[in-house]
Protein backbone atom coordinates (compact mmCIF):
# COMPACT_ATOMS: atom_id res chain seq x y z
CA UNK A 1 0.00 0.00 0.00
CA UNK A 2 1.40 3.37 -1.02
CA UNK A 3 1.29 6.20 1.53
CA UNK A 4 1.19 9.77 0.25
CA UNK A 5 3.50 12.09 2.17
CA UNK A 6 5.67 15.12 1.65
CA UNK A 7 9.29 15.57 2.69
CA UNK A 8 11.23 18.80 2.66
CA UNK A 9 14.82 18.60 3.72
CA UNK A 10 16.43 22.01 4.17
CA UNK A 11 20.11 22.58 3.57
CA UNK A 12 20.96 18.95 3.06
CA UNK A 13 23.61 19.11 0.36
CA UNK A 14 25.22 15.77 1.09
CA UNK A 15 28.95 15.50 0.66
CA UNK A 16 32.22 14.37 2.11
CA UNK A 17 32.81 13.78 5.79
CA UNK A 18 36.10 11.99 5.68
CA UNK A 19 35.06 9.08 3.47
CA UNK A 20 31.72 10.53 2.38
CA UNK A 21 32.36 11.82 -1.09
CA UNK A 22 31.20 15.19 -2.44
CA UNK A 23 28.54 15.49 -5.08
CA UNK A 24 25.80 13.27 -3.62
CA UNK A 25 23.09 15.93 -3.72
CA UNK A 26 20.01 15.49 -1.57
CA UNK A 27 16.40 15.89 -2.57
CA UNK A 28 14.35 18.80 -1.30
CA UNK A 29 15.06 22.52 -1.10
CA UNK A 30 18.48 23.72 0.02
CA UNK A 31 19.55 26.81 1.93
CA UNK A 32 23.13 27.75 2.88
CA UNK A 33 24.24 26.28 6.20
CA UNK A 34 24.48 28.75 9.07
CA UNK A 35 27.85 29.34 10.71
CA UNK A 36 28.15 27.08 13.77
CA UNK A 37 27.43 28.83 17.06
CA UNK A 38 28.06 26.49 20.00
CA UNK A 39 27.07 27.86 23.38
CA UNK A 40 29.78 26.03 25.28
CA UNK A 41 32.88 24.07 24.38
CA UNK A 42 35.68 22.11 25.94
CA UNK A 43 38.22 19.54 24.85
CA UNK A 44 37.84 17.38 27.89
CA UNK A 45 36.61 14.08 26.46
CA UNK A 46 38.89 11.06 26.46
CA UNK A 47 40.49 9.82 23.26
CA UNK A 48 38.82 6.43 23.51
CA UNK A 49 35.17 7.26 24.04
CA UNK A 50 33.06 4.18 23.34
CA UNK A 51 31.45 1.79 25.75
CA UNK A 52 29.39 -1.33 25.19
CA UNK A 53 27.18 -3.24 27.63
CA UNK A 54 28.01 -6.71 28.82
CA UNK A 55 24.71 -8.24 27.86
CA UNK A 56 23.09 -11.43 26.64
CA UNK A 57 21.80 -11.76 23.11
CA UNK A 58 19.82 -14.53 21.44
CA UNK A 59 23.10 -16.08 20.30
CA UNK A 60 25.32 -15.50 23.36
CA UNK A 61 27.12 -12.60 25.01
CA UNK A 62 27.55 -9.40 23.02
CA UNK A 63 31.25 -8.96 22.17
CA UNK A 64 31.88 -5.39 21.07
CA UNK A 65 35.60 -6.11 20.72
CA UNK A 66 34.81 -8.33 17.75
CA UNK A 67 31.97 -6.68 15.90
CA UNK A 68 31.59 -7.76 12.25
CA UNK A 69 32.78 -5.23 9.67
CA UNK A 70 30.10 -4.21 7.21
CA UNK A 71 32.50 -3.30 4.40
CA UNK A 72 30.82 -3.58 1.00
CA UNK A 73 27.86 -5.47 2.45
CA UNK A 74 25.39 -3.85 0.12
CA UNK A 75 22.99 -5.20 -2.44
CA UNK A 76 21.39 -3.09 -5.17
CA UNK A 77 19.01 -5.85 -6.29
CA UNK A 78 16.86 -6.18 -3.20
CA UNK A 79 16.69 -6.76 0.58
CA UNK A 80 19.11 -9.24 2.11
CA UNK A 81 19.58 -10.00 5.80
CA UNK A 82 22.85 -8.54 7.10
CA UNK A 83 23.20 -6.20 4.12
CA UNK A 84 22.01 -2.73 3.17
CA UNK A 85 19.62 -2.59 0.23
CA UNK A 86 21.32 0.37 -1.42
CA UNK A 87 19.97 2.60 -4.17
CA UNK A 88 23.53 2.98 -5.44
CA UNK A 89 26.51 0.77 -6.21
CA UNK A 90 29.31 2.40 -4.19
CA UNK A 91 33.02 2.06 -4.89
CA UNK A 92 36.29 3.49 -3.63
CA UNK A 93 38.66 3.21 -0.69
CA UNK A 94 37.74 3.55 3.00
CA UNK A 95 38.93 6.52 5.02
CA UNK A 96 40.68 4.41 7.64
CA UNK A 97 42.76 1.43 6.48
CA UNK A 98 45.41 1.02 9.21
CA UNK A 99 43.52 1.84 12.40
CA UNK A 100 44.49 -0.50 15.26
CA UNK A 101 40.85 -1.18 16.15
CA UNK A 102 40.24 -2.71 12.70
CA UNK A 103 41.12 -6.38 12.12
CA UNK A 104 40.84 -6.65 8.35
CA UNK A 105 41.98 -10.28 8.31
CA UNK A 106 39.27 -11.35 10.73
CA UNK A 107 36.69 -8.95 9.31
CA UNK A 108 35.97 -7.43 12.73
CA UNK A 109 36.44 -4.19 14.65
CA UNK A 110 36.86 -3.32 18.32
CA UNK A 111 34.42 -0.60 19.45
CA UNK A 112 35.93 0.04 22.93
CA UNK A 113 39.39 0.44 21.35
CA UNK A 114 38.29 2.93 18.68
CA UNK A 115 39.37 6.54 19.13
CA UNK A 116 36.62 9.13 19.49
CA UNK A 117 36.98 12.71 18.32
CA UNK A 118 37.62 14.83 21.40
CA UNK A 119 35.62 17.74 22.78
CA UNK A 120 32.20 18.47 24.22
CA UNK A 121 30.33 21.23 22.37
CA UNK A 122 26.81 22.11 23.59
CA UNK A 123 24.52 23.45 20.87
CA UNK A 124 21.06 24.00 22.42
CA UNK A 125 19.43 22.61 19.31
CA UNK A 126 15.68 22.59 18.68
CA UNK A 127 13.43 19.75 17.57
CA UNK A 128 9.64 19.99 17.35
CA UNK A 129 7.23 17.25 16.36
CA UNK A 130 3.45 17.12 16.15
CA UNK A 131 0.72 14.87 14.78
CA UNK A 132 -2.24 16.20 12.83
CA UNK A 133 -4.58 13.68 11.24
CA UNK A 134 -2.54 11.15 9.30
CA UNK A 135 0.67 13.22 9.27
CA UNK A 136 3.56 13.70 11.66
CA UNK A 137 5.75 16.77 11.21
CA UNK A 138 9.29 16.86 12.56
CA UNK A 139 11.43 19.97 12.29
CA UNK A 140 14.58 21.34 13.84
CA UNK A 141 17.88 23.05 13.23
CA UNK A 142 19.92 19.87 12.79
CA UNK A 143 22.04 20.04 15.93
CA UNK A 144 21.33 18.13 19.14
CA UNK A 145 19.24 19.35 22.03
CA UNK A 146 20.87 20.04 25.39
CA UNK A 147 22.42 18.14 27.16
CA UNK A 148 23.64 16.15 24.14
CA UNK A 149 27.03 17.44 22.95
CA UNK A 150 29.22 16.95 19.90
CA UNK A 151 32.96 16.67 19.45
CA UNK A 152 35.10 19.49 18.07
CA UNK A 153 35.04 19.68 14.26
CA UNK A 154 37.02 20.15 12.08
CA UNK A 155 39.14 17.52 13.81
CA UNK A 156 42.08 19.32 15.43
CA UNK A 157 45.62 18.33 14.49
CA UNK A 158 46.27 17.84 18.22
CA UNK A 159 43.46 15.27 18.49
CA UNK A 160 44.75 11.65 18.29
CA UNK A 161 41.85 10.93 15.89
CA UNK A 162 43.45 13.27 13.35
CA UNK A 163 46.01 10.57 12.54
CA UNK A 164 43.25 8.41 11.08
CA UNK A 165 40.68 10.85 9.71
CA UNK A 166 41.28 14.54 8.96
CA UNK A 167 37.64 15.50 8.61
CA UNK A 168 37.85 19.21 7.64
CA UNK A 169 34.14 19.91 7.98
CA UNK A 170 32.47 22.10 10.59
CA UNK A 171 29.05 21.53 12.16
CA UNK A 172 26.34 23.95 11.08
CA UNK A 173 22.70 24.51 11.98
CA UNK A 174 21.37 22.74 8.92
CA UNK A 175 17.61 22.69 9.22
CA UNK A 176 15.50 19.55 8.86
CA UNK A 177 11.77 19.61 8.08
CA UNK A 178 9.90 16.35 7.50
CA UNK A 179 6.29 15.34 7.01
CA UNK A 180 5.88 11.62 7.72
CA UNK A 181 2.92 9.26 8.02
CA UNK A 182 1.75 9.17 11.63
CA UNK A 183 0.53 5.59 11.21
CA UNK A 184 2.88 4.01 8.66
CA UNK A 185 2.08 0.72 6.97
CA UNK A 186 4.27 -1.75 5.06
CA UNK A 187 4.59 -1.12 1.34
CA UNK A 188 4.08 -3.82 -1.27
CA UNK A 189 7.86 -4.13 -1.56
CA UNK A 190 10.71 -2.76 0.59
CA UNK A 191 12.51 0.29 -0.84
CA UNK A 192 16.24 0.92 -1.11
CA UNK A 193 18.01 3.50 1.05
CA UNK A 194 20.01 6.30 -0.50
CA UNK A 195 23.03 8.18 0.76
CA UNK A 196 22.41 11.06 3.12
CA UNK A 197 19.54 11.34 5.58
CA UNK A 198 17.41 8.22 6.07
CA UNK A 199 15.85 9.35 9.36
CA UNK A 200 16.09 11.71 12.31
CA UNK A 201 16.52 11.18 16.06
CA UNK A 202 14.18 12.55 18.71
CA UNK A 203 17.06 14.87 19.71
CA UNK A 204 17.13 16.45 16.24
CA UNK A 205 20.14 14.74 14.63
CA UNK A 206 20.04 13.33 11.10
CA UNK A 207 20.54 9.58 10.66
CA UNK A 208 22.51 8.35 7.64
CA UNK A 209 22.91 4.77 6.45
CA UNK A 210 25.73 2.49 7.58
CA UNK A 211 28.17 3.33 4.78
CA UNK A 212 30.69 5.93 3.79
CA UNK A 213 30.51 6.91 0.12
CA UNK A 214 32.81 4.07 -0.86
CA UNK A 215 30.53 1.44 0.65
CA UNK A 216 32.65 0.76 3.74
CA UNK A 217 31.47 0.50 7.35
CA UNK A 218 31.25 4.15 8.44
CA UNK A 219 30.70 3.39 12.13
CA UNK A 220 33.85 1.27 12.30
CA UNK A 221 36.14 3.22 9.98
CA UNK A 222 35.27 6.93 10.08
CA UNK A 223 36.34 9.07 13.02
CA UNK A 224 33.33 10.27 15.00
CA UNK A 225 32.73 11.82 18.38
CA UNK A 226 31.60 10.03 21.55
CA UNK A 227 28.00 10.05 20.25
CA UNK A 228 29.11 8.39 16.97
CA UNK A 229 28.41 11.63 15.10
CA UNK A 230 30.28 13.88 12.66
CA UNK A 231 29.56 16.46 9.93
CA UNK A 232 29.72 16.22 6.14
CA UNK A 233 30.65 18.99 3.68
CA UNK A 234 27.18 20.52 3.91
CA UNK A 235 27.87 20.90 7.68
CA UNK A 236 25.10 18.38 8.40
CA UNK A 237 25.91 16.65 11.70
CA UNK A 238 24.68 13.05 11.60
CA UNK A 239 24.89 9.54 13.03
CA UNK A 240 25.58 6.37 11.02
CA UNK A 241 24.66 4.04 13.86
CA UNK A 242 24.58 3.34 17.61
CA UNK A 243 21.81 5.91 18.14
CA UNK A 244 21.47 4.65 21.71
CA UNK A 245 24.83 6.19 22.68
CA UNK A 246 23.43 9.71 23.15
CA UNK A 247 19.65 9.49 22.87
CA UNK A 248 17.70 9.43 26.17
CA UNK A 249 16.01 6.32 27.52
CA UNK A 250 17.83 3.83 25.31
CA UNK A 251 16.91 0.98 27.64
CA UNK A 252 18.61 -1.49 29.96
CA UNK A 253 18.41 -5.08 31.15
CA UNK A 254 15.35 -4.15 33.21
CA UNK A 255 13.74 -1.65 30.85
CA UNK A 256 12.90 -2.04 27.16
CA UNK A 257 14.30 0.61 24.83
CA UNK A 258 12.09 3.52 23.89
CA UNK A 259 11.70 5.46 20.66
CA UNK A 260 15.00 6.92 19.43
CA UNK A 261 13.86 8.44 16.14
CA UNK A 262 11.93 8.08 12.89
CA UNK A 263 12.88 6.68 9.49
CA UNK A 264 11.74 8.48 6.33
CA UNK A 265 8.91 5.99 5.87
CA UNK A 266 7.45 7.05 9.24
CA UNK A 267 8.27 3.87 11.15
CA UNK A 268 10.04 4.35 14.49
CA UNK A 269 13.63 3.48 15.33
CA UNK A 270 14.06 1.98 18.81
CA UNK A 271 17.02 0.99 20.95
CA UNK A 272 18.37 -2.57 21.20
CA UNK A 273 17.06 -3.63 24.63
CA UNK A 274 14.05 -5.93 24.60
CA UNK A 275 12.86 -8.39 27.25
CA UNK A 276 16.14 -8.17 29.18
CA UNK A 277 18.40 -8.87 26.21
CA UNK A 278 20.23 -6.95 23.52
CA UNK A 279 18.83 -7.40 20.03
CA UNK A 280 21.30 -7.92 17.19
CA UNK A 281 20.98 -8.26 13.43
CA UNK A 282 20.31 -11.98 13.93
CA UNK A 283 16.98 -11.08 15.56
CA UNK A 284 15.82 -8.74 12.79
CA UNK A 285 14.58 -8.90 9.23
CA UNK A 286 16.28 -7.70 6.05
CA UNK A 287 15.27 -4.07 6.70
CA UNK A 288 16.72 -4.33 10.23
CA UNK A 289 13.35 -4.29 11.90
CA UNK A 290 10.82 -6.40 13.76
CA UNK A 291 7.24 -6.32 15.01
CA UNK A 292 6.65 -6.25 18.77
CA UNK A 293 4.82 -4.14 21.39
CA UNK A 294 6.32 -0.65 21.76
CA UNK A 295 5.16 2.78 22.89
CA UNK A 296 3.80 4.52 19.79
CA UNK A 297 1.70 7.68 19.58
CA UNK A 298 1.09 7.54 23.33
CA UNK A 299 -0.08 3.92 23.52
CA UNK A 300 1.47 0.47 23.65
CA UNK A 301 0.86 -1.22 20.31
CA UNK A 302 2.36 -4.09 18.35
CA UNK A 303 3.83 -2.39 15.31
CA UNK A 304 6.72 -2.80 12.90
CA UNK A 305 9.80 -0.77 13.85
CA UNK A 306 13.52 -0.57 13.19
CA UNK A 307 16.13 -1.32 15.83
CA UNK A 308 19.42 0.48 16.41
CA UNK A 309 21.93 -2.29 17.15
CA UNK A 310 25.61 -2.45 18.05
CA UNK A 311 26.32 -4.57 14.98
CA UNK A 312 26.09 -3.83 11.26
CA UNK A 313 23.91 -2.57 9.54
CA UNK A 314 23.16 -0.57 12.71
CA UNK A 315 19.82 1.09 11.84
CA UNK A 316 17.73 1.06 8.63
CA UNK A 317 18.87 -1.38 5.95
CA UNK A 318 15.87 -0.80 3.68
CA UNK A 319 12.49 0.88 4.03
CA UNK A 320 9.62 -1.37 5.06
CA UNK A 321 7.17 1.40 4.27
CA UNK A 322 6.98 4.03 1.55
CA UNK A 323 9.68 6.66 2.22
CA UNK A 324 9.06 10.33 1.71
CA UNK A 325 12.30 10.19 -0.29
CA UNK A 326 14.79 7.40 -0.94
CA UNK A 327 17.60 9.95 -0.82
CA UNK A 328 20.02 10.94 -3.56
Amino acid sequence: MKIASVCTVLALVLAACGGESPGSAATGNSLPAVTPSPVASSGSSTASGYSCPSASTSSGTLDCAKLPLGDRKLDITGPRIGYVYSCHALSGSPVVSTAPWIDNAAGTWDMPAKLAVQGAVAWSGTIVQSVSGSSRTVSGDGVPETPITTGVFPIAASDPAFAYDRNPNAIGRVGVALTLPANPAPAAQPACVGMGMIGVTITGVAVYNAFDAAGYDAVAREEQDACHGHPDQSEQYHYHGDLQACVPDAGSATHDSSLLGYALDGFGIYGPWYDGKILTSADLDACHGTTSPVEWNGATVSIYHYVSTYDFPYTVACYEGSPTSSGP
